[in-house]
């Protein structure tokens, strides 16, 4: 029995072969959706209407013709469509000859929708701003230490006149990133609409991601702005700390001098209390946590 084993599999294996070829041998009639694609003769047209993305074919062919359509990953219905006037109702069958796939031996039965009304408007390009959409999760203790960049940040649209007068950004496809411990740098795909063409289609995004640390800055001095010639004001004290907050290699690199506390001689004037509490401007991507003493008592000398 077991010499006779290996006969009798490829026994079988021949014969589910060949009972597959006589299946696939017959006619069928199958109904598919693919992508639908409107080409215009004139490079300076473009389509302005809201068209279906798809379309939904039933097919009579052959097992084999229609196996050979569902496995081509490049199957779309094209349909090229001649500048004579602004706005078509066309009739998807009258395209069939465009598409080589849909050759003798396939059949369409039927087309559904029958037809897209299709309006034209001048072509344009311009310039917009790419808005980075991430989903970062952190690790704990880590978060970004400055805004996520996009190279390029900005990408050129392509399409009717009328698409394109509201649009000023584009966003990219949302990114997901999950117990980010450390800088990422991600491809991703540009979002937008039918009808529209984006280039480059691809942007990447960086997240600086550090560890978030805290640190306190001291005795650095304050600054009075707007101060008469004739008048001098002394501030107790005269100095403050700062406790900020932000990415290890930042916070590690930037001292008091990256830092301007201001007091503002119009704002002393109008105060009624007798101390104030000064500007602080800390350097880009530190965050201010508070700052000691919170206000500055100050005296006014005249001459």
């Amino acid at each position: 029995m077991k010499k006779k084993l290996p006969l009798i599999i490829a026994s079988f294996l021949f014969a589910v072969i060949i009972w597959i070829s006589v299946v696939l041998g017959n006619s069928f009639i199958y109904k598919i959706e693919v992508p639908l694609k409107i080409f215009i003769s004139d490079k300076d047209i473009a389509v302005k209407s809201d068209l279906p993305s798809a379309i939904i074919l039933n097919l009579n062919a052959q097992g084999w013709r229609l196996l050979s359509i569902l496995l081509s990953k490049d199957v779309t219905f094209r349909s090229v469509l001649p500048v004579k006037e602004s706005s078509y109702k066309l009739q998807l069958a009258g395209s069939t000859s465009d598409n080589p796939w849909l050759n003798s031996e396939v059949k369409v039965v039927d087309i559904s929708p029958a037809f897209v009304q299709i309006e034209l408007d001048k072509k344009i390009s311009k310039k917009v701003k790419v808005n980075p959409l991430a989903t970062v999760d952190f690790r704990k203790g880590f978060g970004l230490a400055r805004q996520l960049n996009v190279f390029p940040d900005s990408v050129t649209v392509m399409g009717a006149r009328t698409l394109l007068r509201s649009i000023n950004e584009v966003n990219t496809k949302e990114l997901f990133v999950e117990d980010a411990s450390s800088p990422f740098i991600e491809q991703i795909e540009i979002e937008h609409s039918p009808g529209i063409e984006v280039s480059p289609s691809q942007v990447k995004i960086f997240g600086d991601v550090q560890k978030i640390v805290d640190r306190e800055i001291q005795n650095i001095p304050i600054k009075i702005i707007n101060n008469p010639l004739n008048k001098t004001i002394l501030l107790v004290p005269d100095k403050i700390s700062l406790s900020v907050r932000g990415g290890i290699n930042f916070l590690g690199r930037i001292s008091g001098n990256d830092f301007q506390v201001l007091l503002d001689y119009n704002d002393i004037i109008a105060d009624t209390l007798g101390s104030i509490t000064p500007t602080v401007m800390p350097p880009k991507y530190v965050r201010l946590l508070y700052l000691a003493p919170e206000r500055i008592k100050y005296i006014i000398k005249k001459y």
